[in-house]
């Protein structure tokens, strides 16, 4: 998840998540196709099974996280199903890049090292391809290429390092989409269907034609997305390449059009100009002037939910449709040191948060993630009894689709460094303080300033 806000809360109904963990699956499954589509699970094997029982383990595996709220569910439901296991946890919060300077400089001096560590979207990819700092989980007796059918096929991609080894994984999938209030949708377009607002979010056209209407319809009062970062997160999926190919920035035709869309955006006063993450954008969850925000699959409980009034939650006053183009944002990965001595363990614990059926169903089911685990998401996908509150949808349901248009290979290791670089940039040229050129400009002398091992044109 997006380490600038906690994922999860400590409240977390524990129970369901120990009482439904009670086996742990790592076999393979029939190769398929379909990345949204589940092997049957009942051909489940493993090439690294072990015949050991979680009751047959003992010791402790040393566990760093930068989310405690995350992590003590993690090291709670383990430690229920492995009763002789204890979960050494240590958290840092990676505040101002506090869990990544600790991590690299860990692992620098080779002492002290967590057996298992967790990395998020922003920073698996540097971690992924420092030398010696993850294991090949490819290579016995972790044969993790096993689970990649089991598995959405993009986040084993992320966790992989540049020589193809698989290095992390991860228990989630965050494929993004158009989250919208259902008033104002009502109110000003006529419908609150996530289908026909869908439709209406199809093209940049149709987006930039809706927005023009909210406003018209409202005479200025509502803007289509609290602000430009919301924008951003759509655009980025829409590329073809990343930020950086063979050592070079790369600004891809989409990045080009994303500051084209949200210059006439700017200059027609379609969106609230609200920065991402600061109180006033947290704010309009609740106003009646904002219409949209960029909302992945943790957005439902952690940008909505967790802004809304307690009287105003859990009543489907939000709906989520899909925009003009699939994207992925946030996401925690799992890797074991490369030089741990305590492989089998470190091996129980990544397997059980990122590929055991029981365990992640009941994730899923409990805190509303939408788990890695194909089987799972199929499951709950297919059951309608499931419905999240917030958006009275089934939030399996509607994501599964989107899982197809996730590109793994668009992130990069520098992805943090050259998007803040890039949105400081734009704040700057829409504020109406610098030119396109200038702004561009900006942009690479702040990206050879801080990355100068890029070329940049």
């Amino acid at each position: 998840m997006n380490s600038q806000f906690l994922k999860k809360i400590a409240s977390l109904a524990i129970s369901g998540l120990v009482a439904t963990s009670l086996l742990v699956g790592c076999g393979p499954d029939k190769p398929g196709t379909d990345p949204t589509s589940a092997p049957d699970p009942t051909s489940a094997g493993t090439q690294t099974e072990n015949t050991k029982k979680p009751e047959d383990f003992s010791g402790t595996v040393t566990f760093w996280h930068f989310n405690d709220d995350e992590a003590s569910v993690i090291k709670e439901a383990f430690e229920a199903v492995y009763k002789n296991v204890t979960v050494d946890l240590q958290v840092t919060a990676d505040t101002d890049g506090a869990y990544q300077t600790l991590m690299t400089n860990t692992l620098r001096s080779g002492s002290g090292v967590p057996d298992v560590y967790a990395l998020e979207a922003a920073f698996v990819k540097r971690f992924v391809n420092i030398p010696n700092a993850l294991k090949d989980l490819s290579a016995a007796p972790f044969d993790a290429e096993s689970l990649k059918d089991k598995l959405v096929s993009y986040t084993v991609d992320i966790g992989r390092s540049d020589d193809g080894k698989i290095r992390a994984l991860s228990h989630q999938a965050c494929p993004g989409a158009v989250g919208y209030k259902r008033d104002l949708a009502k109110e000003y377009l006529g419908t609150d269907d996530p289908t026909e607002i869908s439709a209406m979010l199809s093209t940049p056209e149709k987006m930039l034609e809706t927005a023009r209407k909210l406003k018209t319809e409202s005479d200025g009062k509502v803007k289509m997305f609290a602000g430009m970062a919301d924008v951003l997160e759509i655009y980025l999926g829409a590329r073809s390449k990343g930020w950086v190919v063979d050592g070079k920035l790369v600004i891809d035709p989409k990045i080009e059009d994303y500051v084209k869309i949200m210059k006439t955006m700017t200059d027609e006063g379609l969106h609230g100009n609200l920065p991402a993450w600061e109180p006033p954008w947290s704010a309009a969850i609740e106003d009646d002037e904002h219409f949209a925000y960029a909302i992945p699959t943790w957005g439902v409980p952690w940008i909505i939910r967790v802004n809304q009034a307690d009287e105003n939650q859990d009543k489907g006053s939000w709906g989520l449709a899909e925009g003009p183009y699939g994207y992925t944002w946030g996401g925690t990965w799992y890797g074991m040191y490369s030089d741990t001595e305590n492989e089998e363990l470190a091996w129980e614990l990544i397997k059980f948060i990122t590929a055991d059926d029981k365990h992640l169903e009941a994730w899923g089911r409990d805190t509303g993630d939408i788990v890695s685990n194909l089987s799972v998401i199929d499951k709950i996908a297919a059951d309608s009894s499931f419905v999240d509150k917030t958006v009275n949808q089934n939030t399996y349901e509607f994501f599964k689709p989107l899982l197809a248009s996730i590109d793994g290979s668009l992130i990069t290791e520098y992805d943090d460094v050259i998007k803040s670089a890039f949105q400081d940039a734009m704040m700057t040229y829409l504020a109406g303080n610098t030119t396109e050129d200038q702004m561009w400009a900006q942009f690479k002398d702040q990206v050879r300033s801080d990355l100068d091992e890029l070329e940049v044109e």
